[in-house]
């Protein structure tokens, strides 16, 4: 795996991430006012043609005529064609009164039933100085949505408008982003190395239940082999000096010896290793106390440096901590990035405040422009070992963020999500934090009890991400709960 850091703030765009997704232009020729159907199709492919992360399969004029699916002829010839593709999801546009069986009895009967589904409908052509309507969109959508609903499809749908208003583009844009999320977390593998602390129950799940429910799988290895091979790794291996200089030209050093920088350098080698190794997708990582008492480091700035390098961790063995952030991470198509926090505490003062906080492991790409981060030994782990060096500190940087967290109970998953803002405002606090303000914090508060959050979560600074994580939720079958 490359050793280049992330150093942006904020969102970093590190690699284009795109997903197919099939459009079906729906037409009925009868009612398709002198080739209005053809021409919105085509209105349609300029601005999805645009939206980020949007890997346009359409059918083409040759295939079809107009490039509309208007016929049972026409609906079986994009069927193979989606297939061969290998389409992650679907868009069934009206373009005109449409036609629902060569559409939906045809085309999407013939797809998967896991594929996300995206319903919308165009505004009708224009009526003639005689009184005569070209295409009664409008009314053909209640066919096409009747249709889905028979054969029990989830589908999201998008109110009629044109498709050059903002808020088609923003409708496409989030189903785009939920259905790439889908697209990575069906079948996603997940390190976990070593157990979660003894103290928290509540991160106990099922991995059967992700299994069955999301062909996921949860690849263990235990804390001794972990610390194995970052034994094995040697103080003088060239990336062990790559990751020191980068440390040190990144972070300003406080109260770290010479012994724990090359540890940590030794520790993020032997992780990223050891997740191409498990060939695992995402880790979550034992982080106390074993690692202090063998290595002298804190794990904290270590698992914020494999989240810069698009190495999705989460601390303290949180196996659903990890999924929530692979999830978020793919919501934001990969341009952002995740890192875990605890729900802390209010603000002292101010209303609709509370705290988002780690010991020291968020990105340090994720610092505000102001701050300089610092590393120290972990401020809290202190109490129980004074070998914990390696926690980065710094504020976040302000601006709009999305926070969310997945848990299971019995073989069921719901999903917490909300929109706040980082806001620049004291009282300073040890760790890597940020001061969020949201409309109504107790609302917040009520449904992480309702829906039983533990403790944990996870911060993205891409506000964008809430909206997908609701669509995420609608396919995905996972109870929903958006704070206010």
């Amino acid at each position: 795996m490359g050793m280049t850091l992330i150093k942006q703030n904020k969102c970093s765009s590190k690699k284009e991430c795109s997903v197919k997704i099939g459009f079906i232009p729906s037409n009925w020729e009868s009612w398709d006012g002198g080739g209005w159907g053809g021409k919105m199709r085509d209105r349609c492919v300029a601005v999805m043609s645009r939206i980020p992360g949007l890997e346009l399969v359409v059918p083409s004029k040759e295939m079809t005529g107009d490039g509309c699916v208007s016929t049972v002829e026409q609906a079986r010839l994009v069927l193979e064609y989606f297939k061969q593709q290998d389409i992650k999801a679907v868009m069934l546009g009206n373009m005109t009164f449409g036609h629902e069986v060569s559409a939906v009895g045809t085309l999407i009967n013939g797809l998967s039933s896991e594929l996300p589904i995206l319903h919308f409908c165009t505004r009708s052509g224009p009526i003639d100085e005689e009184g005569h309507r070209s295409t009664d969109t409008w009314c053909g959508q209640f066919m096409a949505t009747s249709a889905l609903k028979r054969r029990g499809c989830v589908f999201t749908h998008v109110r009629t408008c044109n498709p050059e208003d903002e808020y088609f583009i923003e409708s496409i844009s989030t189903f785009v982003r939920a259905a790439y999320a889908i697209a990575k977390f069906r079948g996603a593998k997940f390190g976990q190395l070593g157990v979660r602390p003894q103290l928290f129950e509540s991160e106990c799940f099922s991995e059967s239940a992700l299994q069955k429910k999301f062909g996921q799988m949860v690849v263990p290895m235990d804390l001794d082999a972990v610390f194995q091979r970052v034994e094995a790794v040697s103080p003088d291996d060239p990336e062990v000096r790559e990751v020191m200089n980068e440390i040190n030209s990144t972070v300003k050093m406080c109260e770290i010896t010479d012994e724990s920088l090359v540890n940590m350098a030794r520790y993020e080698v032997a992780l990223a290793r050891i997740a191409e190794e498990l060939d695992v997708q995402s880790l979550a990582v034992n982080c106390w106390t074993g690692i202090q008492e063998r290595f002298h480091i804190s794990a904290c700035s270590t698992l914020g440096r494999l989240n810069d390098r698009g190495i999705i961790t989460a601390c303290e063995a949180d196996l659903m901590g990890a999924v929530s952030m692979y999830a978020m991470y793919h919501a934001s198509l990969g341009q952002c990035l995740p890192h875990f926090i605890d729900w802390t505490d209010l603000h002292p003062s101010l209303p609709n405040v509370w705290l988002a906080w780690h010991c020291g492991n968020a990105p340090v790409s994720t610092c505000a422009s102001s701050c300089q981060p610092k590393m120290y030994r972990n401020e809290r782990m202190i109490q129980w070992n004074p070998q914990c060096h390696g926690a980065v500190e710094f504020n976040l940087q302000p601006g709009p963020v999305t926070c969310a967290r997945i848990m299971e109970y019995d073989g069921e998953f719901n999903m917490f999500f909300g929109n706040g803002e980082v806001i620049d405002t004291p009282p300073f606090v040890r760790g890597s934090y940020g001061w969020v303000k949201v409309n109504d914090v107790f609302d917040w508060e009520d449904k992480l009890v309702s829906s039983g959050m533990c403790h944990h979560a996870t911060l993205i600074q891409d506000p964008k991400v809430a909206d997908a994580l609701e669509l995420f939720c609608k396919f995905l079958g996972i109870e929903a709960f958006r704070g206010a």
